[in-house]
């Protein structure tokens, strides 16, 4: 519970920190916009009205403070509208531009014409409607970056959205198929104890609980959907070979070959179980012959290789990558976590026995 609670407060700052970065981008797509808009009408009015500065820029700096407001009045309306369709969105952007254009016009003709009334300066409805278009034009200008700035942040958050929804649904997956497991490795086992016990052979059946209570401890402590490194997962399945041999004795050899730079390379956990399963179950728990059993890791073109093979006599029904519930699940496992990425290849050896190969990104541990 502690952990979601801290992911949950991670989040909501992450989102607090993000929605007022987007107000200061707001804030600051209206005063360039102003100011330059304000430099331009500057430089027009300077050629063809030529007034002098300490008249122009007291009023222009006026004007520019209250289309300022005006853009912001209107960031408020459609942020309340964010919940609306995008194409509402612009029928009321275009709408608020057509009416702060009136506002504007309204406000700079009252302030030059009565308040700060300019000589030679008199009513003209045709001038009016001639500045209603230029600032409907400077509107419409603004409005189309507004929301087009929106949409562009709107479209990210979708994306964070679907990349957390994968994300969960992946984790989701990875933490039923690691389930799945679990019922059919402790029934094996319980199964090879029972057998022990029925031969009397007590100390070896001791010795294969207390590996199986190590074993069961040691996956617990783990995240069922998350990566270890594979040092450790090789340990967890030296545990569980260890179980293995206090049933076969003899018979069963373990060869594991982990190059040292790879061993804290992440792999999703217990992804070796199933295949060393299907080794003990088709190679020595069927036969009387000994049975090797090698654990081996290798780095090519930027994937890890990881190999378990065995030299029993091969099931050419687990041949296929489909044909037995642990190689259905390591191979849903692999798709769930490197999607095509990732690569399972089983078959019979020539020379007798079994192989799997799994192969997927080398990641950094």
């Amino acid at each position: 519970m502690r952990l979601l609670d801290q992911a949950a407060t991670d989040s909501e700052v992450e989102d607090g920190a993000r929605l007022r970065a987007r107000r200061r981008s707001a804030l600051v797509l209206i005063a360039a916009f102003w100011a330059f808009a304000i430099l331009m009408l500057s430089v027009r009015a300077l050629m063809i009205d030529g007034l002098p500065l300490s008249i122009l820029w007291p009023r222009r700096l006026i004007t520019a403070g209250i289309g300022a407001l005006l853009c912001l009045a209107m960031a408020g309306v459609l942020a309340a509208l964010r919940n609306r369709s995008f194409a509402e969105r612009v029928v009321w952007g275009l709408a608020g531009a057509f009416v702060m254009a009136l506002i504007l016009t309204s406000v700079t003709m009252t302030m030059n014409r009565i308040i700060f009334p300019l000589p030679g300066l008199s009513f003209s409805l045709v001038e009016s409607a001639q500045w209603v278009l230029v600032w409907l034009g400077y509107f419409l200008a603004w409005t189309g970056t507004h929301l087009a700035l929106t949409y562009h942040w709107e479209s990210q958050d979708h994306q964070r959205r679907a990349a957390a929804l994968a994300e969960l649904t992946r984790e989701a997956q990875g933490t039923a198929l690691r389930y799945q497991l679990n019922p059919h490795f402790l029934f094996n086992t319980l199964n090879s104890v029972a057998s022990l016990v029925d031969e009397a052979r007590n100390a070896e059946a001791e010795a294969m609980l207390l590996n199986l209570a190590t074993f069961v401890r040691s996956t617990l402590a783990n995240e069922p959907s998350g990566a270890i490194p594979l040092r450790q997962e090789i340990d967890l399945q030296r545990l569980y070979l260890d179980i293995e041999q206090a049933r076969f004795g003899d018979r069963l050899t373990v060869e594991i070959d982990l190059p040292e730079a790879l061993a804290a390379t992440p792999v999703p956990a217990l992804i070796l179980q199933p295949l060393i399963e299907n080794a003990i179950l088709h190679g020595v728990s069927r036969s009387e012959d000994r049975l090797t059993i090698r654990i081996a890791a290798s780095a090519r073109n930027g994937r890890l290789e990881l190999i378990v093979e065995d030299d029993g006599a091969a099931d050419p029904a687990a041949a296929h990558p489909g044909g037995g519930l642990g190689l259905r699940n390591v191979a849903a496992r692999l798709n769930a976590h490197y999607g095509e990425a990732g690569l399972l290849d089983a078959a019979a050896r020539p020379e007798g026995g079994f192989r799997t190969l799994l192969a997927f990104p080398l990641a950094a541990g």
